[in-house]
Order: C-alpha cells, then structure tokens, then sequence
C-alpha cells in the first residue's frame, strides 16, 4: 500500500512504486509480502528501495523463469485530499481511470493483477475504485466504494446466477445491487431482483451482558433510542423503496437482504431467533409491500464464554407476504470435502439443510413467478390464500384468548386443513392434495377445515377462488365447470361457501390460426377507413386451415380471382367464443340456488368483472378490498363508446366509494389478509352447516346484568344502546355482550343500523332505526 497527498504526486512517484515489484513473481511474492510492505508519507513521499533480503541472485534468476501466466500483485493506493478539496466520486473515478489506461502496459508489465483507489479527505468517508486485469484495467463496479479485501464478507460471489450492478445509494454502508438473471442471448428477462448487503462491525463480545446491550444496540430489539441495527433495516428499506420507486425498476421481485454481524457474541440462538422475529415483524408489511423474500442474517456466537465460537445463519422468509418463517442454521464443515454446509439448529429442518453455505442465489422459479405476478395487481397470489386462512384463525384464536382471558395452551397447533378440489375425467368432482400451481384452468375450489374458536374441532367450508395469473383470471368453459361443481358439492353437504372473486370476466378469445391468414376486401382500397365488404381466405390458406374445422367459408368469385368468403370463426381451440358465455348463466344460476341453500359471502379483490361481478352480486354478502373494483365494463371501454374521457379508473366506476355507498358491499377492508379476517368474523355467527345450532360462545356479560347506557329523549348515538360506550371514564354496558357487536352497511341506508351481535354468547342480528328517522 502506498499513500499519497495527490494524484500529481502519484504520477510523480508511479515508477517508483513500481520498481518494488520488480524484484518480485512467484513464490517469492508469497514470502515477502507478509514481511514486508511499502510504507509511504504523505510530507516525505516515497521511501527508500526495498531490500531483496537473503535470496542470492541465482535463487532470484530462478524464480523470474517460474513467473506465473496469470497476475498475482495488488496495488493498494491512498490519495489523501487537502480539507478544501472538493470530493466528487465521478470526476474521481474519471482521474483514476485515466491515470489507469496510461499505466497499463506499466502494470503489465511488473505482473499487477489489481488495483485499488483509496480517495478521502478528513472528515469524509472514504471512496473506493478498484481496477482490475481481467477487465482489461477498466473498473469492477461492483466493488466501489466496498474494500475489496472485505468484498467476501458481503458474500458478492454468491450473485453469479445474476448480471448485476452497483446502484448508488445515500448510505456508503450500504452496498445495493440490481440483478437480471442471466439468460440465453435474444430471450426475455423475467427475473429481476434487488439485493442488499451490509457489513455490522464491532468490537468482540466476551460476556453476555455485552452481547446483550449490543443486541439491543444493534437492532434486535427496539429499545427507548433507535438501535444501530434496526437503523440499518430501515435505511436498507428505505433506499429499496427510493430504488423502487423508478419505474424501470417496477417488475423486480423476490428482493434479498443480507447483514454480516462481524462480532462474536455470547447468547443462544433461540434468543437470538425470538429477538428477530420480534425484529422483522415490525416491518413485515412493508417488506411484503417491497416485495423482500428473504432476509439473511449471519452472526458468529457462542452460547457460553466458554463455549467454542460457531458461524449461524439466520434465514427469515416472507414468501406469502402474510406469515413470517424464521430457521436457524449452522456452518457444518464436511470433513471430507472441507465444503461447509448449512446444517438446520432446530429440531425441524429448514428448507435450506443440506445446502453450501457458499451456493448461489437461485432465479425465480414458477411459484415466485406467479407470485410476482398477483402482487404486481396488488392481490394475492391463489395458492397462498389456504395460508392468509391460517394466518386469519391464528389471529382469531389470539383475539379469543386476550378477550376471554383464557390461557394459551387452548390454542390448537393446527389451523387449517384442506384438499383440493378438482375435475377428474369425467367432470366429476373428486379431493386430492397436489402441489401449488399444478392447476391448467383459471379456477381453483378446495374443501377446508377450520379450527377456529367457536368449533375448535374443526368446521369445513368451501373455498372457491379465481386464479388471476391463469388466462388473466377468465372464465371459460373448464372455470365454469369446476365452480358449478365445487357450489353443488357445498349445498349437497350444507357447508358455508366462501368466494374469493379476482377475474376478468368471461373469457374472450382469439383463433390465433386465422389471424395470419385472414384478408379484408376493403370497400376502397385507397381509403381502408371507409369500411370493408367482408373477410376472405385464399383457396392456399383455407385448404391448409380447412381440416382444423376453425373457419367456416363459401368460395366465391371476385375482383377476378377465388376466394373463399368467411362466415364463421368457430377456432381451433374450445373456450373462445359464446360457449363462455353460456357457462357464465349457468354458475349465475347456481349462485342464486347456493344463496337459497346455504351461507354465501364473497372476498372481492384486484377486481371483479362482467361475470365474476354477476357472481359477487348474486351471492349478496360481500367483502370489498380498497384498492378492488366490482365492475361490468371498465372504463377504458365505456370511454370509447362515449368518444370521450369521462372515466379515469375502473375504481371511479365500482370502487369501494361506490359499492359501499350503494350498499352492495357489507364491509370494506385494507388488504387481502384484513379480507379474509372480516370473512372468518361473520362466519363465528354461522351455524357449521345449514341445520346445526348456532356457535354460542362464551359469555362476556352476564345475562341477568342491568344495562348501563338508557336513552335519553335528547339526540343520542344509538350504538351506545346497542354496544355500549365508555362515558366520561365510566363503561355503560350496552343491550349485547361487550365486544361481540359488528356492524355492517353502515354507511348505506343511513337511518337504520344493522350488525351482528351476541346476547350471552348467543348469535343475533340487530336493526336499529335513528332516532328521528323514518324507516
């Protein structure tokens, strides 16, 4: 390493700091570079010629004829900046480079593999440049600003899958990388990720004590002062989230946050593990919102003082956005290979046991594609709605237990259970467990088991649930079969029948074998915008496309040639015509009779159109995301009949302003997960099938208690009569059991109040008019 007080006074000296590897290839290098170095001053510059030490000039001739092929030296070089220097990491970058291109053959020469730029003044944080051989001197971007003799503790070469570059960021400790995956040259790149790394140095804990202030510094818990590690969580998601906001930036997914803890600390993993969690699920909606996969901790631990030191790794997975996986892992060395390998600490292993600690980040696969897809439409993708229904009756039996003061062993370890329902060969509706994303239709129906506090030994239900990754979540003849099945196999066996509505209505294909072939006889040649007469086949085309049965035609004879005339574009393929709309009666028929058999209720997400807004519509009880629309036509198309630019969204024509207001949607909530909490709320009211007895719950209020709150013949809220209030400090009891009242239409129908509620643990609905009003 040598340092210098500026580029002028590098240049000045260049040859000299050359000659110090003049004298050394090959083993030598190996011997003397731990023994000896290049010191230079910043006032005294170079310094005096290095000695060859005992080597005779045999030895040296012997080692110049075993020069390796391939560079070995590194140049380490500091420019020091005067205080009133000007730092601009570009016009830098420029000078070293520069400087770099005119020393090559210099470099070359005295066998120089690296070279790297240390730029600073006092006061600044340092810049980094480092030019390499292989790069023909130009610069490895991925490296600057990071010192290259600490690049493996952010673990770059575990991005080989990817092409990546350095993005800069706000944070010089942050180190951010944007990611394509590679690919065969003229294909399509379809996996594009950020990811983000960090190095938390600090000194070496000996004690638990220490270890655990410097976990409470360092993030693992949120303490009365910002901690140094959660700061470098936020920074890391607020400079994804600046990254992200690029719209070139938009489609990438599966992003990726790694932080190296350097120091050694005394504490057990599973302390560790319970601090994390508590950590990142501060921030699990917005890491699911900046759509982060993984997040990868690595930290060196002993669980004693005296216990010997061990390399951890902690993975947290946030795959379906709404639950959070955290497993713990050990760097195992194999013996024989010398590899180490992540080997699962717990009991259960972890998806990653077995895997090279040092193996590289694996592109998307079909799963996280389809994933990518739903929440690229702010929705969630289908296979992951079975564990939003598990996230849903955790929370449900949480809420139970804290309302009912009851202990937490009464919570069951399963919550969901469920098959799959499909078609077999003969439209029959049969249950099978498959793996997610097997489906070859837009329309999924599984049959689940709810263990929720009103029946902790379980009730079924029938999930239906449009795939809007499949065709844009059309309906076609396949869709509409699989959910006329699936609503009779819920009224044959009386079990509520929840819908989870996110399509596009009835599919609308095209016969994508005709579409090369056909001609149109215009009515003007010179002027096509005057119409035409009709659309023809050449006597070639339909001779080839004849046997597929697709078109139908009459031959003809015009402008001097045959012709064969369409009539009718039947299409190769079924699904693509009037047929969808066809089966489109026919599941609005059966939605009516399921509304007359058993319970309905609807999750309308993304959006719900033509068809799929019939179904939400006919099965009345509906739950309505913000960001979703209930729609026919949407508003593209209206503006085009209009022939003008009346709408702006489809949510302008059936947002949650519109059907809450109208009384077509019951509730509206945040997100999908609040949606499906809202669905597992109204179904506590609910029989476990048409015919039982109601789920009475136990009581929160006495029945035989005098209510609190009494009307007055002044205006007053009526809610307080019915739920009770807190006035003036004190609790005034209302008509149903504390806690239990849920209304819904509230903002419909403003004169009437209507909700559901619990009289002694007994399910009820109320109506309620205002005082006042006429009813």
């Amino acid at each position: 390493m040598a340092a210098f007080s500026s580029y002028e006074h590098l240049a000045d000296n260049f040859n000299s700091l050359m000659q110090r590897y003049a004298e050394y290839t090959g083993q030598q290098q190996q011997t003397h570079s731990t023994s000896n170095g290049l010191s230079s001053g910043m006032s005294s510059g170079m310094s005096s010629g290095m000695s060859s030490g005992s080597l005779s000039s045999g030895e040296l001739n012997t080692i110049r004829e075993e020069k390796p092929s391939e560079p070995i030296h590194i140049v380490n070089i500091v420019i020091q900046h005067p205080p009133n220097y000007e730092l601009d990491q570009d016009i830098d970058n420029k000078i070293c480079a520069a400087f770099i291109k005119s020393k090559e053959s210099e470099l070359v020469e005295h066998n120089i593999r690296r070279v790297t730029f240390l730029a600073f003044k006092k006061g600044s944080y340092p810049f980094f440049y480092t030019f390499r051989h292989r790069l023909h001197w130009a610069e490895d971007s991925i490296y600057r600003h990071l010192e290259p003799a600490l690049a493996f503790q952010l673990e770059i070469h575990r991005l080989k899958n990817f092409d990546i570059r350095l993005l800069q960021t706000n944070n010089h400790i942050l180190h951010m990388y944007y990611g394509t995956a590679k690919s065969s040259s003229g294909s399509t790149v379809t996996d594009s990720r950020f990811f983000v790394r960090s190095i938390i140095r600090h000194a070496n804990f000996f004690t638990k004590e220490a270890s655990f202030d410097y976990m409470e510094r360092e993030g693992i818990r949120a303490t009365a002062f910002i901690s140094v590690g959660e700061k470098y969580l936020q920074e890391s998601l607020n400079e994804l989230e600046v990254a992200m906001s690029n719209p070139a930036y938009r489609k990438s997914d599966c992003n990726h946050i790694f932080l190296n803890f350097v120091p050694c600390m005394v504490i057990h993993p599973m302390i560790v593990k319970e601090k994390v969690k508590q950590f990142i699920e501060r921030y699990g909606k917005r890491l699911w919102k900046l759509r982060v996969l993984q997040a990868e901790l690595k930290m060196k631990l002993r669980e004693t003082a005296e216990s010997p030191e061990q390399s951890f790794r902690f993975f947290v997975n946030t795959e379906s956005g709404y639950s959070i996986d955290t497993n713990i892992y050990i760097a195992a060395e194999d013996a024989n290979s010398g590899i180490s390998y992540l080997s699962s600490f717990e009991e259960v292993q972890g998806p990653m046991h077995g895997i090279a600690v040092n193996a590289p980040y694996l592109t998307r696969d079909f799963l996280q594609q389809k994933r990518c897809s739903a929440q690229l439409m702010e929705t969630t993708y289908v296979y992951d709605f079975p564990d939003m229904f598990r996230e849903a009756c955790k929370t449900r039996w949480l809420l139970h237990v804290k309302q009912h003061e009851l202990h937490k062993s009464v919570i069951p370890k399963e919550f969901v259970r469920f098959t799959e329902l499909v078609l077999d060969s003969h439209d029959n509706l049969i249950e099978i467990h498959r793996v997610p994303g097997q489906n070859d239709t837009g329309m999924i129906a599984w049959k689940m088991t709810l263990f929720v506090p009103e029946y902790p030994d379980g009730r079924d239900v029938v999930v239906i649930a449009n795939d809007i990754t499949s065709m844009i979540g059309t309906f076609g003849p396949k869709e509409d079969k699989i959910y006329m099945r699936a609503s009779e196999f819920s009224r044959a066996h009386k079990l509520p029948r929840i819908y989870l509505s996110v399509n596009s209505g009835a599919r609308i294909g095209l016969a994508d074998e005709i579409k090369t072939m056909f001609r149109v006889c215009w009515l003007d040649n010179k002027h096509p915008d005057k119409g035409f007469k009709y659309l023809y086949l050449t006597p070639a085309d339909y001779k080839t496309i004849s046997s597929k049965n697709s078109v139908q035609a009459e031959l003809i004879e015009d402008d001097g040639e045959s012709r064969y005339k369409i009539t009718t574009i039947v299409g190769e393929k079924d699904g693509i015509g009037v047929e969808n709309l066809q089966g489109s009666g026919m599941i609005a028929g059966e939605t009516s009779r399921a509304y007359d058999d058993v319970f309905t209720i609807s999750l309308v997400t993304c959006r719900s159109v033509g068809i799929g807004a019939y179904l939400v519509r006919l099965g009345q009880r509906v739950v309505q995301v913000d960001n979703s629309c209930i729609i026919l036509t949407g508003a593209n198309s209206l503006n085009q009949v209009l022939g003008r630019q009346v709408y702006t969204s489809n949510t302008q024509l059936g947002g949650t302003q519109i059907m809450y207001n109208n009384g077509v949607s019951h509730h509206t909530v945040k997100d999908d997960i609040s949606g499906v909490i809202k669905i597992f709320e109204w179904l506590s009211y609910i029989p476990k099938h048409k015919g039982a007895s109601l789920p009475i719950g136990p009581m929160t209020d006495p029945v035989s208690r005098t209510i609190g709150f009494m009307p007055t013949k002044s205006a007053y809220n009526p809610r307080n009569m019915i739920a009770g209030a807190t006035i003036d400090g004190t609790w005034m009891s209302g008509f149903f059991d504390k806690g239990s009242w849920v209304e819904s239409l509230d903002n419909w129908a403003k004169t009437v109040i209507t909700g559901r509620a619990r009289l002694g643990g007994i399910p009820m609905e109320s109506y309620v008019p205002k005082p006042g009003c006429r009813v």
